[in-house]
């Protein structure tokens, strides 16, 4: 009978994700996660058949939790800008886990973050917001919407690569000027503009996004 595997699944998968998390997916081997188990990197193939199939599980993890981050958006109000906001904090927070699910580094992947359905249920209800928010069309919310999360991406993408850059303030600052230039393109391009509501908005465009109360 062959000896029992010393590791689980599960630890030799723990062991390559965080190993991913502090230097980058191109630093899982089966070596170097040996070293990290303090054992040889037979373990690996123990339940891998080679190190693609383990790299496919890092890839699945990480979607998940940064979706899942993500998605607690829903949970705050302007829930859009929340979205914005989550997506640039978790890029300066996991740099080398947004660089394997959103920059496609070591993992091909055809497209990236919401163009690739990853989000596509979750822009549902913002897509309504907006609508209710900023009494937009249902195609001029999907624009801002999705101008809104390339905005973000390319933030992100800076964060990512010099991480000194991260400042929540200024970042929700320039997310909800966006949004409002966004905003005030469609209302004068429909003859709709409130020159008012414009200038109100305008002083509240760096708040941050509150939580919702939950009723229990």
């Amino acid at each position: 009978m062959p000896p029992k595997p010393k590791f689980t699944k599960e630890e030799v998968i723990d062991a390559a994700y965080a190993l991913t998390e502090k230097k980058g997916i191109g630093y899982v081997t089966a070596r170097e996660i040996g070293k990290r188990l303090n054992t040889t990197p037979t373990p690996i193939f123990t339940y891998f058949t080679g190190m693609d199939e383990l790299k496919e599980e890092i890839y699945q993890r990480a979607l998940k939790e940064s979706t899942d981050y993500i998605s607690e958006c829903l949970h705050y109000i302007p829930a859009f800008k929340e979205f914005g906001l989550r997506w640039i904090r978790y890029a300066y927070e996991h740099p080398n886990i947004y660089r394997l699910v959103y920059m496609m580094e070591g993992i091909s992947r055809p497209t990236v973050g919401f163009v690739n359905g990853d989000f596509v249920e979750l822009l549902i209800p913002m897509v309504s917001e907006v609508r209710k928010n900023f009494c937009l069309t249902v195609e001029e919310a999907q624009t801002l919407v999705n101008e809104m999360c390339l905005h973000a991406q390319g933030i992100a993408s800076v964060c990512v690569q010099n991480r000194s850059q991260y400042d929540e303030a200024r970042i929700s600052e320039s997310l909800g000027q966006v949004c409002l230039s966004l905003v005030m393109g469609f209302w004068i391009k429909n003859g709709t503009i409130d020159v008012g509501k414009a200038s109100e908005m305008l002083l509240h465009a760096g708040d941050i996004p509150k939580r919702l109360q939950i009723e229990q």
